[in-house]
């Protein structure tokens, strides 16, 4: 068993790593996510902050870790002026792999948590005195914002990745026609299951239109549950298929295993529920490795 676990994780890629620095409690930093992955042979990581910019970091991750690639990009929270082409910009002249639309400045994110944070699971280390001001991609009229096709146009040009982030499915959707009608090819739907709320049949929808669809090792730790389940999961991957499905981890808190460790146990889960090793295979190396283009 454990030499089917260090050929899947042998070329896996986690496309959703928490670390410090941070403005939330982490378990590991930047330098020590990367060090685990490469002790399982893993591809690369991409580290993910909710306040800022990771691809300016790489540089200094890369010479401090060898042997494992490592990514970043922007997250378009209020922290970088919310939906701002010129964030956007910078990250991608920095050598940004992935543009995610907002996570916890979303309308949609505080109309469900009450607040920028993740519920009792996750708190910011201090009291902030700026308040989130709800960002959404639609107009008072339903139509994208200008600023929003800027995003998608700098994204299609880079050939790069667009996360949809915790956007609701009503602003997914013509968010999703719009990248692929103005060239992006590589589009990802973050947890659909948490935040997103996205039904089994929308996953299909959205899958077909070419988005990848993420499912996280962190929704089995006792702190984050979800409706769905473990067994729920299973169902949306089967539903979806596992051409367009990636599994990543989304760890780092304090209360979870390491990313590379909890990776690990998400795949064992999913083998045991039935999965197959070649369609596990093909969701944590070969997928992820499409969307970044390596």
């Amino acid at each position: 068993m454990r030499e089917e676990f260090i050929e899947l994780l042998k070329g896996a890629v986690d496309m959703h790593v928490h670390s410090t620095p941070s403005l939330f409690p982490r378990l590991v930093d930047h330098a020590e996510a990367a060090e685990g992955a490469k002790g399982y042979g893993m591809k690369a990581v991409v580290l993910k902050e909710h306040h800022g910019y990771t691809s300016d970091r790489m540089y200094f991750v890369r010479k401090l870790v060898s042997g494992i690639d490592v990514y970043g990009g922007v997250v378009l929270n209020n922290a970088v002026g919310g939906i701002n082409p010129f964030a956007a910009e910078a990250a991608i002249e920095l050598g940004a792999r992935i543009v995610w639309f907002p996570t916890l400045s979303a309308k949609n994110h505080l109309d469900q948590m009450g607040g920028p944070a993740f519920g009792s699971s996750m708190q910011p280390k201090a009291k902030k005195r700026m308040v989130e001001k709800p960002i959404t991609v639609l107009d008072e009229k339903g139509r994208l914002k200008p600023e929003v096709y800027e995003v998608i146009d700098l994204v299609a040009a880079h050939d790069i990745m667009l996360a949809t982030g915790h956007l609701s499915i009503p602003e997914i959707r013509p968010l999703v026609k719009a990248a692929k009608k103005r060239g992006v090819k590589r589009l990802y739907l973050n947890h659909p299951e948490y935040i997103v709320n996205g039904t089994v049949e929308e996953q299909v929808e959205l899958a077909k239109m070419g988005v990848y669809i993420e499912h996280l090792a962190i929704f089995m730790f006792v702190m984050w549950p979800t409706r769905s389940g473990i067994d729920g999961v299973v169902k949306m991957i089967k539903a979806v298929g596992p051409e367009k499905t990636v599994l990543a981890s989304d760890l780092g808190q304090v209360h979870n295993p390491p990313p590379h460790e909890g990776l690990r146990i998400f795949l064992q889960v999913l083998l045991e529920k039935g999965i197959p090793k070649k369609h596990l295979k093909r969701m944590v190396q070969d997928n992820p490795s499409f969307l970044l283009n390596i």
